[in-house]
């Protein structure tokens, strides 16, 4: 091996100490090894500290130098040690090497000790040689959406997860503590102004899932405007990805399909909440909802669009449409009746000639009412002379 010689040193007279510059000791000298002092003097390296220190022996006799010259010469005990060595090496971890193979890649060793996948792996208790992301993407083969009875602790998984499974969707009938299909509770609406509402908590049936779908906390929906302007719009409870959601929109509900209860034209998902109107600028009227399950209009409806008829004076029955201002297929309204100058009666068509509610000449009277599938309720004065004036104020909350 060659002499190393790089840079210079520094030695002091009587000092073991040897520093360097420009050196790398580590890495080129060995304890042991014999140093030639810029002295032309020999000594053997005891410690190597750095790659700019080292100790000798014995102490420097030369003069002291701050720069000199230097060599390190490599001692001819190195073959042997490093033979014995690998001898030794050899002995202990021979077997463990010829385990691993021939192949010095990752992919030669997997296959030498047959672990390219966990088939080579003894299944344990606790390691099952699956990574989450595979654990997570197991499909359930064998899923019986048939099964029924308890779970026992003789089930697979697959056996257990298909009776929970069954358990989960099944529906309970009213005979066995269930609810009916027209079943709605709570979900109450509120005014904050023209462009909020809020949705109390509660809970309704929704067809396309044949169970209850559950509002747990107060639903605002706010940032109304740009509405379609005087129209209905009707608000809708859903599921959005596992949770309760209302959405107000301008399509009208279907035909009941149970009671009074109403779905989504189109959509047996979305639940019928409320129907609610809006005004010329395209927001909502003020509402206030009433013990009874009346909405009342808290605006001025003495004026269009809620005055429906003015100064009326037919002696004969004759139908007032309301349906401008109440919702499709409702039966219910709020009526106030000014009776000018002969007493009004007021009916509905189907009752022809024979009056169900009578104003007074004179009187203004407010008051809860019926109408026909058209919206249309009907009118006469009693005698020439006299007229009618009718106002909606409000509509029943049918759902």
């Amino acid at each position: 091996m060659p002499w190393y010689k790089a840079g210079t040193v520094s030695v002091v007279q009587n000092s073991n100490t040897v520093n360097g510059t420009g050196t790398s000791f580590v890495t080129n000298s060995r304890v042991g090894d014999a140093f030639r002092g810029p002295d032309g003097g020999w000594y053997e390296v005891t410690n190597i500290a750095s790659n700019t220190t080292l100790s000798i022996s014995p102490n420097y006799i030369g003069a002291t130098n701050a720069a000199g010259g230097y060599a390190i010469a490599p001692m001819q005990g190195y073959p042997k040690d490093s033979a014995d060595a690998l001898r030794a090496l050899t002995n202990q971890f021979g077997g463990v090497l010829a385990v691993l193979g021939n192949d010095p890649t990752q992919a030669g060793v997997r296959a030498a000790l047959n672990i390219s996948n966990s088939d080579g792996i003894p299944e344990g208790i606790t390691n099952k040689y699956l990574t989450n992301p595979r654990v997570l993407a197991s499909v359930l083969t064998g899923l019986d959406a048939g099964a029924s009875g308890a779970v026992v602790a003789t089930d697979s998984i697959i056996a257990a997860f298909s009776k929970l499974q069954v358990a989960v969707n099944k529906t309970i009938t009213p005979a066995q503590g269930g609810v009916s299909d027209g079943y709605i509770d709570g979900l109450i609406p509120t005014w904050n102004s023209s462009s909020s509402i809020t949705f109390s908590p509660g809970a309704a049936f929704i067809p396309s899932t044949g169970k209850n779908l559950r509002l747990s906390a107060p639903i605002t929906i706010s940032g109304i405007g740009g509405l379609n302007p005087d129209v209905f719009y009707f608000a809708y409870l859903y599921e959005n990805a596992g949770v309760a959601a209302i959405e107000l929109s301008p399509t009208v509900y279907s035909a009941p399909y149970f009671g009074r209860a109403r779905t989504k034209a189109g959509d047996s998902s979305r639940r019928f909440i409320c129907a609610l109107r809006t005004g010329a600028g395209g927001t909502l009227y003020g509402f206030q909802l009433s013990a009874t399950n009346m909405i009342f209009y808290t605006t001025n409806t003495s004026i269009t669009p809620f005055r429906r008829l003015s100064g009326g004076t037919a002696t004969a029955y004759t139908a007032v449409g309301l349906g401008p201002v109440v919702p499709q297929g409702c039966q219910s309204v709020v009526l106030r009746v000014s009776a000018a100058g002969q007493v009004v009666f007021i009916s509905v068509p189907a009752a022809g000639s024979s009056p169900m509610m009578i104003a007074d000449a004179g009187a203004r009277v407010q008051f809860d009412f019926v109408m026909d599938g058209n919206m249309a309720i009907t009118y006469a004065v009693a005698a020439a002379g006299g007229s009618a004036t009718i106002d909606v104020c409000g509509y029943g909350m049918e759902r």
